[in-house]
């Protein structure tokens, strides 16, 4: 049997050249792979590169030191554990660091053996995407070589293990069902259905509640998606309630009315629904029960690496069901799509590489015809001014009731308008003040 250290890298820190490669040594020789950083900003490049399952870093060093380093590295990946490096002057400012969520320190000169045991210790809190070292299945619907797409999943797969509902909140075209496949392939119910029911669909209906009892039937014993949660329409949203409330208690509570719902539930939506909670336009009781968990997933625009690999993925898809010329796409045109802003984020990708591989008349997509899609599907993404002027309006509203705790005359006043034009905007707009006091 492989050593549980096997292929396990680590990052190490340390402006001191002795220091790090007799740190690297240790490790190496315990079986982990070992990557080797002299400063900061050089550990945010080798992080980004290697990937590391845990950093050890020293807490001083010139330039960016441990703690400035911690915190760019928590900006990226919350859960990755990090180990700081302490002389015995600095150990308040070790344990300060510890507060705000280092994993832990070692006081300099440690024992060779205490390094080992707390390095394991960390590496046992962040497991590896794959669910064994050489099979990564679950997670094949997802590419991307972006530090905040590996921490998205790690806490994926680490949700997976529950029943609990699940909340995935991002904005559209962004993947939130691909990432739902993820926590549904990676889980105990990975053998059972996964049923996707869009909630535009149960609005639309004329008898919702027969659409989403099938729909539960379909999915007995796996996952039920819930896509747009937050168009649901208040009567729906009664009687999704409890629902979502016993199929969260399975695997709890073994009991025949749990049994009856063996599903688990993971909703969708596009923004975070607590100004909509507050609003009064969502159940608050709803929103609580879904939110057990939840998982946030980053906009393309954030995560920029992801899109030369997105671009080739999708090319290699498209060219294995079409028979067109396109085979690839020229430098120029990769780099084009790297630079773009991208509102319909990796669903405006996907449709912008499609496109393109269909009606280029070169072996090599260029990038002039790039442009000119991209033109075109960014005034396709374009609200109208209506739509712009209401959704600017709602969120306008809400932030400035959050403000002023719901004070009617308050708020009316900051907006410059009566008292009776606020009311009939906050009417226009369904949002109750009582709920923001």
């Amino acid at each position: 049997m492989e050593p549980m250290t096997s292929g396990v890298r680590i990052l190490v820190v340390d402006d001191d050249p002795d220091l790090r490669d007799l740190i690297g040594m240790r490790l190496s020789a315990a079986g982990y792979v070992v990557a080797l950083a002299a400063s900061g900003e050089e550990a945010l490049a080798s992080f980004v590169a290697e990937r590391p399952r845990v950093v050890i870093t020293d807490l001083r060093m010139d330039g960016m030191d441990g703690h400035a380093l911690f915190e760019r590295l928590h900006a990226l990946a919350p859960s990755l554990p990090v180990i700081i490096l302490t002389a015995h002057g600095t150990i308040p400012d070790a344990v300060a660091a510890t507060q705000r969520g280092v994993f832990g320190f070692l006081t300099k000169p440690f024992d060779g053996k205490e390094l080992l045991a707390r390095v394991a210790d960390a590496v046992a809190l962040s497991p590896p995407l794959a669910l064994n070292e050489e099979s990564a299945d679950w997670q094949a619907g997802i590419v991307s070589a972006s530090p905040a797409m590996d921490e998205l999943l790690r806490q994926a797969r680490r949700i997976a293990a529950h029943h609990d509902p699940l909340l995935v909140i991002g904005p559209r075209g962004v993947g939130k069902e691909a990432i739902a496949r993820v926590v549904h392939a990676a889980g105990p119910r990975a053998k059972k259905p996964f049923v996707a029911l869009r909630c535009s669909a149960l609005g639309a209906d004329a008898h919702p509640e027969v659409m989403l009892a099938e729909a539960l039937q379909a999915a007995s014993g796996g996952t039920l998606f819930l896509d747009g949660i937050g168009e649901l329409p208040a009567d729906i949203q009664v009687r999704l309630l409890p629902l979502v409330r016993e199929a969260g208690i399975f695997g709890e509570k073994q009991n025949p009315a749990a049994k009856r719902l063996d599903v688990r539930i993971i909703a969708a939506a596009t923004h975070s629904l607590e100004p909509d909670v507050r609003a009064g336009n969502f159940r608050s009781d709803l929103y609580y029960s879904l939110g057990q968990s939840s998982l946030a997933v980053p906009p393309l625009d954030e995560r920029r690496e992801d899109i030369p690999l997105l671009v080739a993925e999708f090319t290699r898809r498209w060219l294995a069901k079409s028979a067109g010329i396109g085979r690839g796409f020229a430098p120029g045109a990769v780099a084009h799509l790297y630079e773009a802003p991208w509102p319909g984020n990796v669903r405006q990708l996907r449709s912008i590489v499609d496109q393109a591989l269909g009606q280029t008349v070169t072996p090599l997509v260029p990038a002039s015809l790039v442009r000119r899609l991209m033109r075109e599907e960014n005034e396709r993404e374009m609200e109208t001014f209506d739509d712009a002027r209401r959704s600017f309006e709602y969120r306008y509203l809400i932030d400035l009731l959050t403000a002023t705790s719901g004070n009617v005359a308050r708020a009316a006043r900051i907006a410059g308008r009566n008292r009776t034009e606020f009311y009939k905007l906050l009417a226009r707009h369904h949002i109750e003040p009582a709920a923001f006091k």
